[in-house]
C-alpha cells in the first residue's frame, strides 16, 4: 500500500491510472472507497489520486490535528508525487478542504467539483461536535457508523452498501473524528470562493439533507461560471447512492475541460 509521512503521520493513498490528474477528497469519517467506483470508471483517462484523510481509513493518527494540517496533508502528497497542477473533486468535508486548498495554491486547480458540501459556517456547528463527542464516548466507531450510513444513504441504497460504509467508518478512532469534525465545522470557507478561478462544478444530490440546496446555492453563487448538478436519487454521499450518475456528470465535466 502506497503511503508517504505529512507532520508525523503516514497518510495511505490511492494512484491508479494515467492522464492528467484528479485529486479526490473524502468526506468526515470515510476514506478514498467513497470513490471507488468514479476511480475505476476513470482511470482508463485519468491519475486518479485518493488520499486517506489522517485518522481516517489506513492512514495514521497520533495525535491532536487541526483543519490546517488536513489541507497540508494534500498539497504534501502533490508535492510527493512530483503533481503541480490537478482537477479536484470534493465531496462534504472534501468540498471545504478544496476550497482551502485552492486559496492557498491558486494555481493548482485545473477544475473543481464540489459534491454534497458547504462552505459557510452554519448555526448549531457547537452543538453538532459537542453531540458527536457524546456520540463516540457511548458507542462503539461500529454502531456510530451504522446510525451515520442510515442517516447518510437513501433508504432505496443496498444493504450491503450501509453496511460497507459502517464498516470504513469503523476505522476512525473517535477522537479522530471529533478532531476533524470540530476543525471541519469552525472553518469559514465563504471567503475562499471568490478566489476559485478554474471551471466549476457544484453536485448534490437530489434528497440530501445534511447538505441542502441552499448550501450549494450558497457555492455556485460564489464562485463565478460555476453551475450546479443535481443528481438524481441520492442523498449526502451521492457517490455512492448514485455512482453511474455522478460518474456520467464527472465524465462530462472533465472532458469539457480538455
Amino acid at each position: 500500500m502506497p503511503t508517504f509521512e505529512s507532520n508525523g503521520e503516514q497518510i495511505f493513498f490511492v494512484d491508479e491510472g494515467e492522464g492528467p490528474a484528479i485529486l479526490f477528497i473524502h468526506s468526515l469519517g470515510t476514506n478514498n472507497y467513497l470513490y471507488r467506483d468514479q476511480i475505476a470508471a476513470l482511470k482508463a483517462n485519468y491519475r486518479c489520486i485518493a488520499p486517506d484523510c489522517r485518522g481516517h481509513g489506513a492512514s495514521s493518527y497520533s495525535d491532536t490535528f487541526s483543519f490546517d494540517d488536513i489541507v497540508g496533508d494534500h498539497k504534501a502528497l502533490l508535492d510527493h508525487l512530483n503533481i503541480d497542477k490537478c482537477h479536484i473533486v470534493g465531496l462534504s468535508m472534501g468540498g471545504p478542504i478544496a476550497l482551502c486548498l485552492n486559496r492557498l495554491n491558486p494555481d493548482i486547480a485545473l477544475s473543481m467539483t464540489i459534491a454534497d458540501s458547504f462552505a459557510r459556517l452554519r448555526d448549531g456547528s457547537e452543538d453538532r461536535i459537542y453531540a458527536t463527542q457524546e456520540a463516540v464516548a457511548y458507542l462503539s466507531m461500529q454502531e456510530f457508523g451504522s446510525q451515520y450510513a442510515g442517516d447518510r444513504l437513501m433508504p432505496t441504497t443496498p444493504m450491503d452498501k450501509l453496511d460497507e460504509l459502517a464498516a470504513e467508518i469503523s476505522k476512525c478512532p473517535p477522537k479522530a473524528y471529533v478532531d476533524t469534525i470540530r476543525g471541519l465545522l469552525t472553518y469559514d470557507a465563504s471567503g475562499d470562493l471568490a478566489l476559485v478561478k478554474a471551471p466549476t462544478m457544484v453536485v448534490i444530490g437530489d434528497s440530501d439533507d445534511a447538505t441542502p440546496m441552499a448550501e450549494s446555492e450558497f457555492i455556485r453563487d460564489g464562485i463565478a461560471g460555476s453551475e450546479i448538478k443535481v443528481i438524481p436519487d441520492a442523498g449526502h454521499l451521492s457517490t455512492i447512492d448514485s455512482p453511474d450518475e455522478f460518474i456520467a456528470e464527472l465524465k462530462a465535466f472533465l472532458t469539457a475541460q480538455s
